[in-house]
């Protein structure tokens, strides 16, 4: 393991105001600054992978439920269409599906819940339907899937403002029938829009495989894949007036890069602690 040690100005600032902020809180002895990146994800970030080997969204996302792996499971690249592409590896040894189900509605009941998955870039994450989270009766997922999450946080030195709409694998041309066949028994899956102009802009994709020691994260990005103005019933395609190189600006490479280097390292922070987060605040612990 090696020490993270980007940290824009910026992000200084904000850990600080997070350890303020998550003080007072029953699970601030999860709050850890010291960030960790694993070694041999280094020559996947000092240069870009050949874009020939990126997956294609809805056509090729079936790809990930055959056995073994990708040519390239964790990398960056742009695309020729300007838009970016980012795949992605975690390993989480010790933790089950069933933890990353229940993470993924539990980190957005309260702002400073968000702050352990990343304490320098992390600012908030708050789900938009709030009822859902404590309503009796649900499974984790139907606690996030069909629910929007309103997100603060730095990619890079670049405060991102947006909402992601989560939605089942299926509306991403994923077999669902399939998942648990291959392995799979959670997901998170869902469309990105910045805020202002209310612009869909990415398409993401988590699915979690089990391992024999606990499970793997594959994550896939799709940055300025396909953009639409709106976001529910009321939408807008735009994405045939935007040209390549307007999509290189916004996203292609540089974005992608950005996004890995963010992913891998709130995803092996996350391994970390999950198992010992949930034994103390999951289901029947400490609620919600």
């Amino acid at each position: 393991m090696i020490p993270v040690t980007y940290y824009p100005p910026a992000t200084q600032c904000l850990v600080e105001r997070n350890r303020e902020l998550i003080a007072d809180k029953p699970y601030a002895h999860f709050f850890r600054d010291e960030l960790w990146l694993h070694d041999d994800v280094l020559p996947y970030l000092r240069a870009p992978m050949d874009p020939a080997q990126a997956l294609r969204p809805r056509d090729e996302l079936n790809r990930l439920l055959e056995p073994g792996y990708q040519e390239v499971e964790t990398g960056y690249c742009g695309l020729p269409d300007g838009s970016g592409y980012t795949t992605s590896l975690t390993r989480f040894p010790g933790a089950t599906a069933e933890m990353f189900r229940w993470w993924f509605w539990w980190h957005s009941v309260e702002a400073a819940r968000y702050t352990l998955w990343f304490p320098w870039n992390h600012v908030s994450a708050l789900a938009q339907d709030r009822g859902v989270l404590t309503a009796p009766g649900l499974t984790d997922e139907q606690r996030y899937i069909g629910n929007s999450h309103v997100i603060d946080e730095y990619i890079g030195a670049d405060l991102q403002k947006i909402t992601i709409d989560f939605v089942p694998p299926g509306e991403l041309g994923i077999d669902e029938g399939a998942l648990a066949g291959a392995g799979i028994h959670g997901s998170a899956c869902g469309y990105v829009s910045l805020r202002t102009p209310g612009l869909r802009c990415a398409t993401m994709v988590h699915l979690i495989r089990d391992t024999d020691d606990g499970f793997e994260l594959r994550s896939r990005y799709f940055l300025a894949d396909h953009l639409v103005l709106g976001r529910g019933n009321r939408t807008l395609d735009i994405d045939k007036l935007v040209p390549a190189s307007a999509k290189t600006r916004f996203a292609g490479e540089r974005l992608a890069y950005e996004q890995l280097l963010h992913d891998q390292i709130e995803f092996t922070h996350l391994a970390s602690f999950l198992p010992d987060l949930y034994a103390e605040f999951g289901p029947g612990k400490n609620s919600p």
